[in-house]
């Protein structure tokens, strides 16, 4: 077996933080049906603005509702704005990757609105 990308998704925007509760990912359903992450699938949440790395699992929000919210003790990680990327990794047996993988989403960076 083999660890290898399963999906990426790249520079998309952090739309809120909520820093109390529990410790996940929410993510517009429409975004994660396009990367094939599924819901409760662990994360690797790489920052572009700071560096910062972290794992969490993802929660699916409403379909085209644009959410990207980091929930819990990792959103002291992540600022409102912050340009992020998502990765995902799967074992597989070594050459037998299925087609179609990995999955690749190149998001343009869009302004992100006032948080309120």
């Amino acid at each position: 077996m083999t660890l290898v990308l399963k999906s990426e998704i790249q520079h998309i925007l952090v739309k809120r933080v909520y820093p109390d509760g529990e410790d996940y990912l929410l993510l517009d359903e429409a975004i994660l049906k396009a990367a094939k992450i599924q819901e409760n699938e662990k994360v690797l949440i790489c920052n572009h603005a700071n560096g910062a790395r972290f794992e969490t699992y993802v929660l699916k929000a409403g379909k085209n509702s644009q959410a990207c919210f980091i929930c819990g003790p990792a959103a002291r990680l992540v600022h409102f704005g912050d340009p992020i990327s998502i990765t995902t990794y799967a074992r597989w047996l070594t050459g037998q990757i299925p087609a179609g993988y990995p999955v690749i989403l190149a998001k343009c960076k869009e302004s992100a609105k006032k948080q309120h």
